[in-house]
C-alpha cells in the first residue's frame, strides 16, 4: 500500500515555540526586546532619570510632611497645656484661696511647664530638633521655621504672659499648616508629572502587556494545534504500517 505524503509540523512548532518564549521574556521583563534604536533608548533613559529625580522629590516631600506632623502635634499639645496654665492662673489669683491652696496650684503649674518643655525637647526628626530651627523642604523651594517657644518664662501670676504665649503657638501652628499644604501641593504636582513622564517612556521602551499576553496565548494555541496535527499524523502512520505488515 502506498503511503500518502504528509505534512511535517516540526518546523512550525519550532517557530511558534520560539515566538512564545520571546513573548514570555517580554512579559517577564516588561521591556521591549526588539527596541534597538539608540536615539529611542537615549530618550527613554533621560525620561527614566527624570522619573527617578521626581521620585526622590516625593520622598523629600514625605519627610517634610512627617516633620510638620510631629511639630503640629506638639503645638496642639502645648496649646492645650497653656490653656491648663491659664486656668490655674485664674484660680491662683482668687482672693478666696489660702497659702496652702496657692502652693498646690503653683506646684501643678510648674509640673505642667516642665512637661511642655519636655515635649519641645523631644520633638525631633532624624535626630534634629524641630523647635528653634529653620528648614528648607521638598525640592528646596519651601522654607519654614519653628520658634523655640520656651514656656520657662511663664508665670502663674501673669495672665498676660500666658495669652501672649498662646498667640505665639497659634502663629507657629499656622506656619506649620501652610508649609504642610505647600508640600502636599508639590506632592500632587510631582505625582502628575511622574504619571505623564512614565506614559511617555512606556511608548518608547515598555512592552504593551495586553498585546504581549495575547501574543503568548495565540502562540500556545498554534502549538496546541500543531501538536494535535502531529498526533493525528502519527496515528495514520501507525495505521498504515499495521496494514502493510498484515
Amino acid at each position: 500500500m502506498k503511503l500518502e505524503p504528509s505534512f511535517n509540523p516540526l518546523p512550525q512548532m519550532g517557530t511558534e515555540a520560539s515566538k512564545r518564549d520571546k513573548t514570555l521574556e517580554k512579559i517577564g521583563t516588561a521591556v521591549e526586546i526588539s527596541m534597538q534604536d539608540t536615539a529611542s533608548r537615549a530618550v527613554a533613559d533621560t525620561l527614566q532619570n527624570q522619573i527617578s529625580t521626581m521620585s526622590q522629590g516625593l520622598m523629600n516631600n514625605n519627610d517634610g510632611i512627617s516633620m510638620m506632623q510631629i511639630a503640629g502635634g506638639t503645638l496642639n499639645s502645648l496649646s492645650d497645656q497653656t490653656q491648663t496654665l491659664s486656668d490655674l492662673s485664674v484660680r491662683y489669683n482668687s482672693a478666696s484661696l489660702n497659702d496652702s491652696q496657692k502652693q498646690a496650684l503653683q506646684g501643678e503649674f510648674t509640673k505642667t511647664v516642665q512637661s511642655m518643655q519636655q515635649s519641645i525637647s523631644s520633638s525631633t526628626f532624624n535626630g534634629n530638633s524641630l523647635f528653634g530651627s529653620s528648614f528648607t523642604l521638598g525640592d528646596g523651594s519651601i522654607s519654614t521655621s519653628i520658634p523655640t517657644l520656651s514656656p520657662s518664662s511663664l508665670s502663674i501670676t501673669n495672665q498676660d504672659s500666658l495669652t501672649s504665649y498662646q498667640d505665639s503657638l497659634a502663629q507657629a501652628n499656622s506656619n506649620v499648616g501652610s508649609t504642610t499644604n505647600a508640600l502636599i501641593g508639590s506632592t500632587n504636582t510631582l505625582l502628575n508629572q511622574i504619571s505623564t513622564t512614565s506614559a511617555a517612556k512606556s511608548q518608547l521602551a515598555d512592552t504593551d502587556m495586553a498585546n504581549a499576553v495575547q501574543d503568548f496565548q495565540q502562540s500556545n494555541l498554534k502549538l496546541d494545534a500543531t501538536q494535535i496535527a502531529m498526533a493525528h499524523q502519527n496515528a495514520l502512520l501507525r495505521q498504515n504500517m499495521t496494514q502493510l505488515l498484515g
